[in-house]
């Protein structure tokens, strides 16, 4: 999240500003920031989701037989 921190914080004043512009231009440049949101708030959502299924798979993982044979 702190990697993501600096874009979010500029993404959100930039959608500060072209909220209080007048101009009709103003629109694309509106959908393109909310596109760009929407696009790194789902990249960082994936990668929170890949990181707590790899420390899931790291706790169910079983204990290694290292070299112990029984029977």
């Amino acid at each position: 999240m702190t990697r993501e921190l600096p874009w979010l914080v500029l993404q959100g004043a930039l959608l500060v500003v072209l909220l209080h512009a007048n101009a009709p231009e103003v629109w694309f440049w509106f959908a393109a920031l909310l596109v760009l949101l929407l696009w790194r708030s789902f990249a960082w959502r994936q990668r929170r989701w890949q990181r707590l299924q790899e420390r899931q798979g790291d706790a169910q993982e079983p204990p290694s037989t290292s070299g112990s044979a029984t029977g």
